[in-house]
């Protein structure tokens, strides 16, 4: 019995440790609270673009990035339409604050992009929305991308920023990889228990002795 309770604990502890590796490669991202004056612009956008009002999304677009709208509407509006109200999950700000702006009046304006997401039946639909505004003109969207991926934490597009990118990729493939090790563990510490105990366990060696014997002499 010792031999198939022990790799049974084994593989309970296995089990633990390979869902916490998945856990942590599968984490959902909290939502987050972007700035008033960012989800001002953002919301309302994405809001019209669930309910297929392109006229009232546009208002909200900057002029320069018109022409995509009127391409990507029907696709944005029917993965919006199915999704239901999504929530911030991710934000990157870059750019100056209102008041290195009025110290410098050569300074540029600020850019805010914030991921939406939301999931229904393990299925995600997102959300990537740029706003841009100079100096104290109102946020304006001038990027955007709708998609059925998980959110991911957007970046900048800098050497930096794309060596950051390339290490969590293989944080993550190492993560899949030790708990792919680990169902392998489980799955041979299960076969081994029930087809070859002896090979956990193995049993101690019968000891061969030598029967001694006595000769009784018989009496003449």
């Amino acid at each position: 019995m010792g031999s198939i309770f022990l790799p049974r604990r084994m593989a309970a502890a296995c089990a633990t440790l390979l869902l916490a590796l998945t856990g942590c490669a599968d984490r959902e991202p909290e939502v987050i609270q972007p700035p008033k004056d960012v989800a001002a612009v953002i919301e309302p956008f994405l809001a019209e673009l669930a309910a297929g009002n392109k006229d009232k999304a546009a208002v909200h677009v900057s002029p320069a990035a018109r022409d995509e709208l009127d391409a990507q509407f029907a696709t944005d509006h029917k993965r919006l339409e199915k999704a239901g109200k999504l929530t911030p999950r991710f934000i990157l700000k870059r750019g100056n604050s209102p008041d290195r702006l009025q110290r410098n009046m050569n300074a540029d304006g600020s850019e805010v992009t914030v991921v939406y997401a939301l999931k229904n039946n393990d299925k995600w639909t997102s959300a990537t929305v740029r706003v841009y505004k100079y100096r104290d003109d109102p946020y304006k969207v001038e990027y955007w991308q709708i998609s059925n991926k998980a959110p991911t934490k957007p970046m900048f597009n800098t050497p930096e920023t794309r060596a950051l990118t390339q290490a969590e990729t293989i944080q993550n493939a190492t993560i899949i990889g030790l708990a792919l090790l680990g169902v392998f563990a489980i799955i041979m510490l299960v076969w081994l228990s029930q087809r070859k105990p002896h090979l956990l366990s193995p049993e101690n060696p019968v000891e061969n002795r030598r029967a001694a014997t006595t000769v009784r002499e018989e009496e003449v």
